[in-house]
């Protein structure tokens, strides 16, 4: 019996990290808090967030430009990061709440709600932008929050040239071409893959 411990306690200790059976891998990675400098930064951002959550519920557009503003000034004079889910949490709603408060699924508190949670967005955006352009932010972090929060898409086109009748390719055709993400073309189509094309950023 101990020899079969042993064993095991071998076999995880060579257990990859990362790659295919990684020990890092979803769902088995957990946050790992060893050092002092870790314990630090765990408090930092606890901290943060606890700012957030305390702060009131607003109950009219006037209390949401105030609750906004003063988040990102926060951010501003504390030199800390601006996120969606800690904007919504600064102003008592959560993130899906929001998103129907702009997208009209959900009635705001008037007809200008919408437009003030836009520009909120676009602040968060923008900021996002400048930080992959000065090297702090990964880019692959920034395509998932564009996706998730600002509206863009991975974007695959099928551009038929004009001498090309549409009708000689069926539905499946085409949606064969989309399903396996293929660079070949459909007769003397040109298929552009992985366009980054961005959504209404009216605000």
């Amino acid at each position: 019996m101990a020899e079969k411990k042993n064993e095991v306690a071998v076999s995880k200790a060579e257990k990859p990290s990362k790659g295919r059976g990684g020990a890092r891998n979803f769902p088995n990675a957990k946050a790992v808090v060893e050092t002092e400098e870790d314990r630090a930064l765990v408090s930092k951002l606890l901290n943060e967030t606890l700012h957030a959550y305390r702060k009131p519920r607003v109950r009219n557009d006037e209390e949401l430009l105030k609750g906004l503003d003063d988040y990102f000034k926060h951010c501003a004079d504390t030199g800390q990061i601006p996120t969606i889910e800690e904007m919504c949490l600064s102003i008592g709603y959560d993130d899906k709440t929001v998103w129907d408060w702009e997208n009209g699924r959900r009635r705001g508190f008037s007809d200008e709600t919408a437009d003030i949670i836009k520009k909120a967005k676009y602040f968060c955006k923008t900021f996002d932008a400048k930080m992959v352009i000065s090297g702090k932010l990964n880019f692959l972090a920034y395509c998932f929050r564009a996706k998730n929060y600002y509206g863009m898409v991975d974007k695959q086109e099928v551009v038929l040239t004009p001498n090309q009748n549409p009708e000689e390719y069926s539905v499946e055709d085409i949606r064969q071409q989309y399903m396996l993400g293929d660079s070949a073309t459909l007769g003397e189509s040109e298929t552009e893959t992985n366009d980054f094309a961005e959504g209404s950023s009216d605000f």
